[in-house]
């Protein structure tokens, strides 16, 4: 860096030595003259000649998937690269760089960079006022179609002025395809209302005439309190979301951009400061540093808040009861049908986790409240984001025989699932373990002859319980894979979505149950605005008091909900005749009830558990093993460490059927 210094002071000094005299060299001491030449983006390295792919935006990944659910544009600032502004090394042909990191986390976007030249010095190239910028932007964004998915900008110092421009100016012309799709962006290190260090760029033109860009960077310029007025004036109405961070250590001895510069002053929004300078902000080096986390999380959450709305629509029922197209309430609820109650804190989290490489969701719910069709939508989700799909459910006695059969069967049935060749032969060594050939068997054939992520759903696995031998070998199988995720590329494609109502009495070691890591997801009975939903659906005009003699009946619990309201509906029973022989066998539910009263006078403990608990009319302390089977069953629910029945059904019909 001092001896580009040294030549430079010797080659100018000369010619301006008669015009400025003392002047020329405080301007050329050697703490100024290397602010001219520093290798950050206001001022920049001596320029190399740029490719002509690096104008305009920039593909990086998943910018051609017509299905993705939104699209995430970095937008570099002054003397800034569409690439190497974000990489560690400043490399402008590396891939290891954080944006390729986000296309491999969230496959379902498109992740892209908008180049454009903006240089410090008029030396150094051509630039455009920022208007015209905006303008040139929103028209890039037009002709690739931007504004058809949700949006997330990523923007650094001048880049964030472009972005709050070209909004403007969007609002202006009425291109409200952009407007409306915007939904958050991230400024870092923006200075909202100018850079001191632009004054001393400018107070140094004498060297070097600075650009129209820098101009416009100057503290407290009338254009930027404006532009940032707009911004705080519209961003709630717009419904933008705003994130922002800003550098704390200075930069050749300079902080480019103060803390009161980079906050935009956004209502509820609290600037992060981070341990960087105004070149470091922007190149994370590993998933782990606090920027690359927290854009990564503010893309997850603006976006599938907007997918909460826009994929998941609640359909609505035609108005009178005779046009209601009723479905039989057994067995998983179709997809877009208008008896499907979301439960939003499930299925928003389930969305998001299942797009995470390697993810591991477990579903623990008693039998019929939804894990099925909780699970399909998970599936039929990354479906849509272009992933593979399996689900299943093959845990028939025929299939449990001994480890090697059930192993062997699991890959068959995923080698025809996935459209490939069935080579257990080939793969299967008789020198190894079942488990290393079934490892091996999906790491090197099925993972590797797939294009995208494989997400498996194994319902119904508590079925397996039973069968000791294989559920410890097949869960730590799991595990294993899981756990594969977090250093192999290849395993990262792997996600799993496993369902089981019972609790896991199975011997399991800890570190290889798959049944204590990942994201636990529990579910249970409608609350009562879910109830009332529900009743509202079967365009059943009731009553509060209806809806309570309803719940008082049958509580929360999905099926017996809808198995009840389709005969209501329908006009096979009314509220009356269905609440006087629910719990006789003249009811809708013999046939749901009579498997757990074989099963309660066959298990003498859990007998004795159940008649404490009908036979009190408040909660009651039990056996930890009898609650759980309990719970499993659905046939209780919690109060604190006590329990209760979970419904008037339950206590009735097993009151009168149970012997002493």
């Amino acid at each position: 860096m001092y001896t580009v210094v040294r030549v430079v002071t010797r080659s100018l000094y000369p010619s301006f030595k008669s015009r400025c005299g003392r002047g020329i060299r405080r301007i050329c001491h050697p703490l100024i003259l290397p602010i001219i030449f520093m290798p950050f983006n206001i001022f920049g390295k001596t320029p190399k000649p740029e490719p002509a792919e690096m104008a305009g935006l920039i593909k990086i990944s998943g910018c051609d998937n017509p299905k993705r659910c939104g699209d995430v544009i970095f937008v570099h600032g002054l003397g800034g690269h569409a690439r190497g502004t974000w990489h560690p090394q400043e490399l402008r042909d590396d891939d290891n760089f954080w944006l390729t990191w986000l296309g491999q986390e969230r496959p379902d976007l498109g992740i892209w960079s908008f180049g454009y030249k903006a240089e410090p010095f008029e030396w150094r190239g051509s630039t455009m006022p920022l208007f015209d910028r905006a303008s040139n932007l929103l028209e890039y964004l037009q002709v690739n179609y931007i504004g058809k998915y949700p949006i997330i900008f990523i923007t650094h110092s001048m880049g964030g002025l472009l972005i709050k421009e070209m909004l403007r100016n969007a609002q202006t012309f009425k291109k409200t395809a952009v407007i409306e799709q915007t939904k958050g962006i991230v400024f870092l290190s923006t200075p909202h209302t100018g850079s001191h260090l632009a004054n001393l760029v400018d107070k140094i033109g004498i060297l070097a005439r600075s650009s129209v860009s820098v101009d416009e960077l100057k503290t407290h310029i009338p254009q930027l309190r404006q532009l940032n007025e707009w911004y705080r004036q519209n961003v709630d109405s717009l419904e933008i979301a705003t994130k922002v961070y800003f550098e704390t250590r200075a930069t050749k001895g300079f902080l480019v951009v103060d803390p009161d510069s980079a906050n935009p002053a956004i209502r509820d929004v609290q600037p992060t400061a981070t341990d960087d300078d105004h070149i470091s902000i922007t190149k994370p080096t590993s998933t782990n540093n606090l920027v690359y986390k927290g854009v990564s999380q503010f893309i997850k959450q603006q976006l599938l808040i907007n997918l909460a709305i826009v994929e998941q629509p609640t359909p609505k029922a035609k108005e009178n009861n005779s046009s209601v197209i009723f479905e039989n309430p057994d067995g998983q609820v179709p997809f877009n049908s208008p008896f499907y109650i979301e439960r939003p804190e499930v299925e928003v989290k389930c969305y998001e986790f299942i797009l995470q490489p390697g993810a591991l969701i477990r579903i623990k719910a008693p039998q019929k409240m939804g894990k099925t069709s909780l699970m399909s939508r998970i599936l039929d989700h990354s479906k849509q984001k272009g992933y593979r799909t399996v689900s299943l459910n093959l845990w028939s006695q025929e299939s449990l025989i001994d480890l090697s059969s059930f192993l062997q069967g699991f890959c068959a049935i995923l080698s025809e699932e996935l459209g490939l060749e069935e080579q257990i032969d080939k793969y299967w060594k008789k020198r190894l373990s079942n488990q290393v050939n079934c490892t091996n068997y999906l790491k090197e054939y099925l993972l590797k002859n797939i294009d995208a992520p494989l997400v498996l759903g194994l319902d119904d696995i508590d079925k397996i319980f039973p069968y000791p031998e294989i559920a410890q070998e097949f869960f730590a199988l799991l595990r294993a894979w899981h756990e594969n995720g977090k250093n192999e590329v290849i395993w990262q494609k792997l996600r799993l979505v496993i369902a089981h109502s019972q609790e896991v009495y199975v011997s399991l070691n800890v570190n290889q149950s798959p049944f204590n890591v990942g994201l636990s997801v529990e579910i249970g009975e409608f609350n009562a605005t879910q109830i009332k939903e529900l009743v509202q659906r079967h365009r059943l005009n009731w009553s509060d008091t209806q809806i309570g003699q309803l719940s008082g009946m049958i509580d929360g619990h999905p099926y017996l909900l809808r198995t009840a309201l389709y005969q209501i509906g329908t006009g096979n029973l009314t509220l009356e005749e269905f609440l006087k022989v629910a719990p006789t066998d003249e009811g809708l539910f013999r046939g749901f009830l009579h498997p757990y009263l074989s099963l309660l006078e066959e298990d003498k403990l859990l007998k004795a558990a159940i008649q404490k608990v009908i036979k009190s009319d408040i909660p009651v302390k039990l056996d930890s093993v009898q609650t759980f089977k309990l719970r499993s069953l659905g046939l209780i629910e919690f109060k604190g460490n006590e329990v209760q029945c979970l419904c008037n059904l339950y206590r009735f019909y097993f009151r009168e059927r149970l012997s002493e």
